[in-house]
């Protein structure tokens, strides 16, 4: 799916992924605000939607954000709205792996995959960074994502050093 997208959008393979014109390219509002506790959110009220977003949070953060409502406007069509609160980091642990926030999951990884897309990465020589916290530093400056994000989408993509 995300390649579709980036093709369709006639993005190459150089980071990073301009994800707020892609957003408006498929007429879905933007807005950003002192939301307090919330990160992002997603409202859809009839053919219009409208993605918000903390803009007290780091840019990086509010990228990754726009990507993950983003994800759910095209994998959760069902959602009238959808509000993400605080900060928050899925890492895999005994609830995560038993699907019981499906939707969650699969907007994290959908925000993941489109920000650093495997083709990029691969361009960009994700699989020699991925050991290696400058390189992991250099790319996330790079794809204009956090290196902790980098370097869990390196060992995801990558599986060198994914938990078995």
């Amino acid at each position: 799916m995300v390649d579709e997208l980036l093709d369709a959008d006639g993005i190459g393979d150089a980071p990073p992924v301009p994800v707020e014109a892609m957003i408006h390219r498929r007429g879905i509002s933007l807005q950003k605000g002192d939301l307090e506790d919330v990160s992002g959110l997603l409202v859809r009220n009839g053919s219009s939607s409208i993605i918000g977003v903390n803009g007290s949070h780091p840019a990086v953060r509010q990228r990754f954000t726009i990507a993950h409502e983003f994800g759910h406007f095209l994998l959760h069509e069902g959602i009238v709205e959808h509000v993400d609160h605080g900060y928050r980091v899925n890492y895999r642990n005994d609830a995560s792996s038993l699907a019981r926030d499906v939707e969650e999951i699969e907007a994290n990884f959908f925000a993941a995959s489109l920000l650093m897309p495997k083709r990029m990465l691969d361009a960009c020589g994700g699989v020699d960074a991925i050991d290696d916290d400058q390189q992991v530093k250099q790319l996330a400056t790079r794809f204009n994502v956090s290196a902790h994000a980098m370097s869990l989408r390196l060992a995801n993509v990558y599986r060198r050093f994914a938990p078995y």
